[in-house]
């Protein structure tokens, strides 16, 4: 595929994704962007030829942004840093087995790319999905009950990290957007600085939840 075909590729899925999110429909928002997230991945890692390995690589590298936006601010990794996310109760890592180590680019990539990619359904055995912020075991009192144990939680704030990320990547920088992207109805992220931007984004999502009074 041609760099202006794998672009206009990614374009199609964003807007796809960002439809669907607005529209509430969470599981079509996550299945639209899975292979922008692929495409992306490949352009960043041409190298790494499998797609699993280079799929969990790119979403490493935006864990800042994913943990940023889904906790309101409240709480920011280091990029490429993997983070075993272990249950309170159980003192194990959540999904503890092979497949699912409790790594965050482990549970996205297995629980919601691959699930939703191939099964079309998002893999409830292991996702705690749709609340409005919140991932891993990180929740808020006002977003209803603790999460089970061995559940790892991908809110309606991770999906739209998702996205972003996506649209932030620098091998993204040419993407045309279809508009502005209204966030929570409190700042508008403009698309001629949002594409292939993350320090655009994240100096937007630091004045929303600075103004809002939850930020780190």
């Amino acid at each position: 595929m041609s760099k202006a075909h794998s672009l206009a590729a990614v374009g199609y899925c964003v807007g796809k994704a960002l439809r669907s999110f607005i529209s509430g429909d969470l599981r079509d928002a996550v299945y639209q962007i899975a292979p922008a997230i692929d495409v992306t991945a490949k352009k960043r890692y041409p190298t790494i030829r499998r797609v699993g390995p280079r799929t969990k690589a790119f979403l490493l590298d935006e864990q800042t942004l994913i943990y940023y936006l889904s906790t309101q601010g409240r709480y920011s990794l280091p990029e490429r840093i993997k983070i075993m996310l272990v249950d309170s109760k159980t003192d194990k890592p959540v999904g503890d087995s092979q497949e699912h180590n409790g790594e965050l680019a482990d549970f996205i990539y297995h629980n919601i790319r691959c699930a939703q990619s191939h099964d079309g359904e998002i893999d409830y055995e292991y996702i705690d999905f749709g609340r409005n912020f919140g991932v891993g075991r990180i929740t808020f009192k006002d977003d209803g009950e603790p999460p089970k144990p061995g559940l790892f939680v991908v809110s309606r704030a991770t999906v739209l990290a998702l996205i972003l990320s996506v649209v932030c990547a620098p091998e993204n920088a040419k993407l045309q957007l279809p508009g502005d992207i209204d966030l929570f109805g409190k700042i508008v992220l403009q698309k001629n600085l949002l594409a292939g931007n993350r320090n655009y984004l994240m100096r937007c999502l630091r004045r929303l939840f600075d103004a809002e009074g939850v930020g780190a």
